[in-house]
């Protein structure tokens, strides 16, 4: 499937959670209960079956792929920091501005367009990919606990207790020892894997919100720059310097130009930070994603 076959789909999905929103049969609230949903169920499912499947001999090839992840967040939270620091923003408001330029939707958006595009085989290779992803998470989760003098057991525990990571554990064990399932739980599983991508994309329409772009503007622009355009590219010169080629570096690359991270909204609510604007910079990244990521597949086709 090319990339404009994937994309259109996903949009329509968006669109129609949005227009469920704005017709108010769904509400923004029902977006918890569908996340749930996906995070608890669908996608450690979808998760669980890539690895039980996974040819084994390819993690030598796949296992730089986190560690670009956190190189590609690390350098983008950077040129955050230091162009918050510039602008004289507020602290909470500079941190807002860094979650979100380092951490990605390498998940809620990643999985569907690089399983749309890429496959199973692809899929494999952006899981690896939101390893990273959850690693942010949790280094955030704890610097915040030490500057803010907050606890960080409850983002550690969230972490730890995380199902897409279980999911990883589980599939890859059961793969190296050989494990048969049978069909009965492989069809199971397989038909809560098909209700990942279609629930993910209602849930992404209905959690958007166009509120707070105007006022976080200048923000905005910077963050959509930095997740869109500079953390491709970033990741475009590191797999050069990896080595990586094939599925890894296409994965890789198209992973690392996925807009801001929900995640980084649980972290702006954890430790009040700036709210409105990491909301408003997720939003903003995710609706110019959908013309950014077609324009880097056909660069990487």
């Amino acid at each position: 499937m090319n990339s404009v076959e994937t994309i259109i789909p996903i949009i329509l999905m968006i669109i129609i959670g949005y227009s469920l929103k704005k017709a108010k049969i769904l509400r923004a609230v029902d977006a918890s209960i569908l996340n749930k949903t996906v995070i608890y169920i669908a996608v450690p499912a979808l998760i669980f079956m890539a690895m039980y499947r996974m040819d084994t001999d390819i993690l030598p090839f796949i296992a730089p792929i986190p560690v670009i992840c956190l190189t590609v967040g690390t350098f983008c939270g950077l040129l955050a920091y230091i162009f918050s620091k510039i602008r004289n923003y507020s602290e909470k408001t500079r941190w807002s501005v860094v979650t979100t330029s380092s951490m990605f939707n390498s998940g809620f958006l990643g999985y569907p367009v690089v399983l749309g595009v890429f496959g199973s085989d692809g899929l494999i290779r952006a899981i690896f990919y939101d390893m990273g992803s959850m690693i942010l998470f949790i280094a955030f989760g704890i610097f915040f606990s030490i500057i803010f003098a907050e606890k960080y057991s409850s983002i550690l525990k969230r972490a730890l207790i995380f199902p897409p990571l279980w999911a990883i554990a589980l599939g890859l064990f059961l793969n190296f020892i050989n494990l048969e399932i049978g069909f009965m739980i492989s069809n199971t599983f397989n038909y809560l894997s098909s209700a990942a991508i279609p629930i993910i994309m209602i849930s992404l329409g209905l959690s958007l919100e166009l509120k707070g772009i105007k006022e976080n503007f200048e923000a905005v622009f910077s963050v959509s720059i930095i997740k869109l355009v500079i953390a491709p590219l970033i990741a475009f010169f590191i797999v050069l310097l990896f080595g990586l080629g094939g599925l890894e570096r296409q994965v890789t690359i198209i992973e690392a130009a996925m807009p801001s991270a929900m995640l980084s909204l649980v972290l702006a609510i954890t430790y009040n930070l700036n709210i409105k604007t990491a909301a408003a910079c997720i939003f903003a990244t995710t609706i110019l994603s959908l013309v950014t990521i077609p324009l880097i597949l056909v660069f990487l086709s």
